[in-house]
């Protein structure tokens, strides 16, 4: 790991982050610099300190950067605060702990007592907001004193967040009026900071002719870790760069990792009730969809539930055939496109309104795994007419493509995936299914999920990948 020496002397916050460190660093995040230029774990840390100077404005650990063992993070953290206490005429480094685990509020107390430099800082969220991130690293950045509350306060028994002070307000309030927010905003990195993503050039005519008085309903489905979820994101991003309305229905109400992939959506069903309820309320009432559904960035919605909402009764009462087809008739007057999130499993409690859907993307990988699971999770989900409408509908999405993969000694390709699925295997699914496309597997694939920042605003191929992919989902429509 090498010392950055960053502008105008200043060395910057040490973040202890383990790998959310390659995330927030690509943050822009003005007047804030970063002393490490690599991922750092705690038990790390203490070892590092004695090979650099000391010459960092604070030290923050997040939860990523812990081992599973809360007895060795605590024994870690001691040895680390023993290693920073001042020597004598030196200004005391802040060591700032950012966490959700309410088992530190006891361990820090006591810590604290002897190490007035260690500050917990407690966030109610199932991971740290980026203005929370934001806030707190230009905070200590700036070694101002902390304040003495967190994000996290014990009053009524929930969650609160701090009330801002009269200036903070004043200063929020000419921030919102001077940018519109948006979650790709709060999270574009730094050496793109200077010219936004634009749509491919080379598919610029393709999508002209995409008439933008036409409406498309598409589920993306498959058995659970092909990709379902991560397609529709990304397709639907997309398709709002490329100027079209988007709604995006999740109705994978077991996993609900759109809240994972949009923390705007996340954060507002933290503060909303109503939010929090999003699907059932736009299930229930389609007219009102403007106001049910989460407005995420300019014609780009998307509908799904929050992680606390958690009652049964209305699932069966609303999130079911009937309530989805009368939601999709509402939608097609006022939407481009409208994507459904339905793994196979969930499409099983869907059938009767396979029929209002027009295409299918269905999502497999490239390995005869994949394959086998989907034809098994299709038999085991859906009857035999619904597999025949499946089939007629279905464009084959290729997720994670590794093109290494190899079939009876020859490459793996997306097209001999479609021919080994459609073989004979599943008796009831052997009508060809064409190839929407292919999504390349790469390390920042992955990343997507934590950065709140779809890989298709990320990725030059991934950007040509979902673009090919959104004009085969989208073919017949003019």
């Amino acid at each position: 790991m090498r010392l950055i020496n960053h502008k105008g002397g200043r060395m910057g916050i040490l973040l202890v982050s383990g790998n959310m460190y390659e995330i927030i660093s690509a943050y822009e995040l003005p007047k804030v610099n970063f002393y490490n230029t690599s991922t750092l774990m705690l038990e790390d840390t203490a070892a590092y300190l004695d090979t650099v100077p000391r010459a960092y404005e604070a030290v923050v650990i997040m939860d990523d950067a812990l081992s599973s063992r809360h007895d060795q993070n605590v024994s870690r953290l001691s040895e680390l605060l023993q290693k920073l206490t001042p020597i004598r005429g030196e200004s005391p480094v802040p060591v700032v702990l950012l966490t959700r685990d309410l088992q530190w509020k006891k361990e820090c107390s006591g810590l604290t007592a002897q190490y007035p430099n260690l500050h917990l800082e407690l966030h109610p969220y199932a991971r740290p907001t980026v203005s929370l991130i934001q806030e707190l690293l230009r905070r200590y950045s700036r070694r101002q004193p902390p304040s003495p509350s967190s994000w996290f306060r014990q009053t009524t028994g929930k969650a609160e967040a701090p009330r801002p002070s009269a200036t903070e307000t004043q200063q929020d309030a000419q921030a919102a009026s001077s940018k519109k927010p948006s979650f790709l905003d709060r999270l574009r990195s730094k050496p793109k900071a200077e010219s936004k993503r634009t749509a491919t050039d080379s598919m610029d005519k393709a999508f002209e002719r995409v008439s933008r008085g036409m409406s498309r309903v598409v589920a993306m489905t498959g058995h659970r870790g092909s990709g379902v979820t991560s397609s529709l994101v990304n397709v639907a991003s997309e398709a709002s760069k490329r100027g079209l309305s988007v709604m995006m229905i999740d109705l994978d109400i077991d996993y609900r990792t759109t809240n994972l992939y949009f923390n705007r959506f996340h954060e507002q069903t933290q503060r909303d009730e109503a939010m929090n309820a999003s699907l059932i309320r736009t299930l229930a009432r389609p007219q009102d969809h403007m106001i049910t559904a989460c407005h995420l960035k300019d014609e780009l919605w998307l509908t799904s539930l929050g992680y606390s909402f958690q009652d049964r009764l209305l699932f069966g009462q609303y999130v079911n055939a009937g309530k989805l087809i009368s939601l999709l008739s509402v939608l097609r007057s006022r939407f481009n496109l409208i994507l459904i999130d339905m793994p196979m499993n969930v499409l099983g409690s869907f059938q009767e309104a396979l029929i209002h859907i027009d295409t299918v993307g269905l999502c497999a990988s490239n390995n005869i795994y994949s394959v086998i699971t989907t034809l098994r999770n299709m038999e085991a989900a859906l009857d035999k007419e619904s597999i025949a409408y499946l089939n007629a509908k279905s464009k084959l999405l290729v997720t994670r493509y590794n093109d290494r993969s190899r079939f009876q000694n020859e490459l793996f390709t997306p097209e001999t995936v479609s021919k080994v699925m459609t073989s004979g295997l599943l008796d009831t699914f052997m009508y060809e299914v064409k190839v929407a496309g292919y999504v390349p597997y790469t390390e920042q694939f992955d990343a997507q999920i934590e950065s709140d920042l779809p890989i298709v605003f990320s990725s030059r191929d991934h950007e040509q990948a979902y673009g090919n992919i959104l004009l085969r989902l989208m073919e017949g429509t003019k």
